[in-house]
C-alpha cells in the first residue's frame, strides 16, 4: 500500500542528535565548572528554560542564546560566573554534540524513500555542518531559526518548509520527540505526526499520532514496512 506521505521532516537537535548529553559533555569541560560536576545536569536543565525566555523575545542568534543561557544558568545553580569565552565555547560545542546510536542507520532507511527536512532552532551553518558531520545522507530543505527569525513551537518553520517543498502539510510526516516545541504546531497547521521517544518520554496520548515507536530505528521498521 503506497504510503500517503511525500516527505519527511525532522526536529534536529534532541530528535536525532543528543543534545542533554552534548551540552553536558561540553559543561565538563568548562574550567570553571571544575569542582562544580555534581551541578552539571541541573546547570543543563535550568539553562533550557532561560533558553525559552531568550527564544520568546526579540530575535538574536542561537549562538548567542546559548553563550547567554549558559552563564545564567551557571549564577543561578552554582554561583559561578563563566567567562565570555567559556560561554562562547559553550555555543560553538554544538557542532560536537553526537548523533544517538540510532540515528545515522534509521535515517538512511527512511532517506531512500522520501526526501528529508530539517526544522531547528539553531543557526543555519550549524544545521547544516551538523547535518553533514553526524546523520550521514542527503537533506533536501534546512528550515533553521537564523533563516525565518523566530524560534519554535512559532509557525516560521512549518511555513518556510511548505514553501520550499510545494507540497500540502498534510503530505508531510513530522517527526519529534517534543510535544511543545515541534507536535503541536505542526498538528495545528496540518501536518501529519511521527513521535520518537528519546528521554525516557511518553507518547502524547491527546494529539493524532500518525506513528509512534521507541526508538528512531523503530520508527524506521514500522513506517516502511
Amino acid at each position: 500500500m503506497p504510503l500517503p506521505y511525500r516527505a519527511l521532516s525532522f526536529d534536529c537537535f534532541g530528535t536525532l542528535i543528543d543534545w542533554r548529553f552534548g551540552q553536558e559533555r561540553v559543561l565538563r569541560q568548562l574550567p570553571s565548572l571544575r569542582g562544580h560536576e555534581q551541578a552539571i545536569e541541573e546547570i543543563a536543565v535550568a539553562r533550557e528554560a532561560i533558553e525559552r525566555e531568550l527564544e520568546a523575545g526579540p530575535w538574536i542568534s542561537y549562538a548567542e542564546v546559548l553563550a547567554r543561557s549558559v552563564r545564567q544558568a551557571a549564577v543561578e545553580i552554582a554561583s559561578v560566573e563563566l567567562s565570555e569565552r567559556e560561554a562562547q565555547a559553550f555555543a560553538a560545542g554544538q557542532l560536537g554534540w553526537p548523533a544517538f546510536p540510532d540515528t545515522a542507520a534509521a535515517l538512511a532507511q527512511l532517506a531512500s524513500r522520501f526526501p528529508i527536512a530539517l526544522l531547528s532552532n539553531c543557526d543555519q551553518e550549524v544545521l547544516e555542518l551538523a547535518a553533514r558531520k553526524h546523520l550521514g545522507v542527503p537533506v533536501e530543505w534546512f528550515v533553521s531559526a537564523e533563516s525565518v527569525r523566530s524560534y519554535k513551537p512559532a509557525h516560521g518553520h512549518w511555513q518556510r518548509l511548505l514553501e520550499l517543498s510545494g507540497l500540502q502539510a498534510s503530505e508531510v510526516l513530522h517527526i519529534s520527540f517534543a510535544r511543545e516545541y515541534d507536535l503541536e504546531v505542526a498538528q495545528e497547521l496540518g501536518f501529519a505526526l511521527g513521535f520518537v521517544s528519546r528521554y525516557g518520554m511518553e507518547a502524547p496520548s491527546d494529539l493524532n499520532l500518525s506513528l509512534q515507536a521507541r526508538s528512531l530505528g523503530e520508527f524506521a521498521e514500522r513506517l516502511l514496512t
